[in-house]
């Protein structure tokens, strides 16, 4: 009887200790085709098709890269994962991904979409993920990316890296791309792709390497692009200013603005949440006025030399 009531006991006090908030280990929590250490899942190389269910809340680091998982639903996860911030979803011959596939996971800083058979990126998809930081869709079959893809890219104030290398674009909205802050084009990397070649396409990559952005000048001899015709001959993008297409070689322009007239000069560059300031000749500080650089002058001033942007 002694016997019966101290197993009895020690029975209660170990179901009490699991029922506490935060006592169950990982071992408790963790799938069975998975392995856990402190706040990372690694479930990689487990030969899944379908994503592990009852992840723990504390998940931070979630690991489900070569596996045979084709399609990411919305329901993917029935519970929000407030901590997780690294997805790693690459060598899963991954082909869809629903629309509400990140609902419940929006504060991820890094996802890992690469090596996949992803064909187009749907307009809004990336939209919860307002902590983004690194997004990696290189080795994938994509053949456009939406209209409205890089104009969200914009929204993402925190990313600092796109990859979408290594697929199958044909077309970019050149306008776009112009259009984004300096920091985003530094890290965007769309080259060994089948790109259609014109003059656009090298003026906006020789003007990138230049201003000596890292997507354009780190991997510079992989920007090619394909020559209207029928032998589609890929030539390199920087090639486009000689024989190839004859392209107005690309060079930076000179501002000039006269007695009277309103000259604004942009000041953008790759770092970002940089503060600037203007230098006015002799190194004389601009005086600032609602975001802009109010320069007043008389007749005997001379602003023919240069105007310095720095951070």
């Amino acid at each position: 009887f002694c016997v019966f009531l101290t197993w009895a006991l020690l029975v209660s006090l170990c179901t009490a200790y699991l029922c506490l908030p935060g006592a169950a280990g990982s071992a408790v929590n963790c799938h069975k085709n998975c392995i856990c250490a402190s706040n990372i899942i690694s479930c990689s190389k487990m030969n899944l098709s379908v994503v592990p269910t009852g992840l723990p809340l504390y998940t931070a680091v979630l690991d489900l890269s070569y596996n045979k998982i084709g399609r990411l639903q919305s329901e993917w996860t029935t519970v929000k994962l407030p901590n997780l911030h690294n997805l790693l979803l690459s060598h899963n011959g991954l082909h869809f991904v629903s629309l509400e596939a990140f609902v419940y996971v929006k504060h991820l800083r890094y996802l890992d979409l690469s090596s996949n058979n992803l064909r187009q990126l749907e307009e809004f998809i990336f939209e919860p993920l307002v902590n983004l930081e690194v997004l990696l869709l290189y080795n994938n079959q994509i053949t456009q990316i939406d209209r409205s893809a890089f104009i969200g890219m914009s929204r993402l104030e925190k990313l600092t890296l796109l990859d979408v290398s290594s697929n199958k674009i044909k077309m970019l909205r050149i306008d776009e791309l112009q259009a984004l802050p300096a920091w985003i084009k530094n890290g965007l990397y769309f080259h060994n792709n089948p790109l259609l070649c014109h003059c656009d396409l090298y003026t906006l990559l020789a003007h990138w390497s230049i201003r000596k952005l890292n997507s354009a000048v780190d991997f510079r001899d992989d920007f090619t692009c394909v020559l209207p015709g029928p032998e589609k001959t890929p030539v390199g993008v920087f090639e486009l200013s000689g024989n190839s297409m004859n392209c107005s070689t690309f060079e930076e322009k000179d501002e000039e603005a006269y007695l009277k007239q309103t000259l604004t000069l942009g000041c953008d560059t790759k770092h970002r949440d940089m503060a600037k300031t203007w230098r006015l000749p002799g190194n004389v500080p601009g005086v600032k006025k609602t975001n802009c650089l109010v320069v007043m002058w008389d007749n005997e001033q001379d602003f023919s030399s240069n105007l310095i942007c720095s951070t």
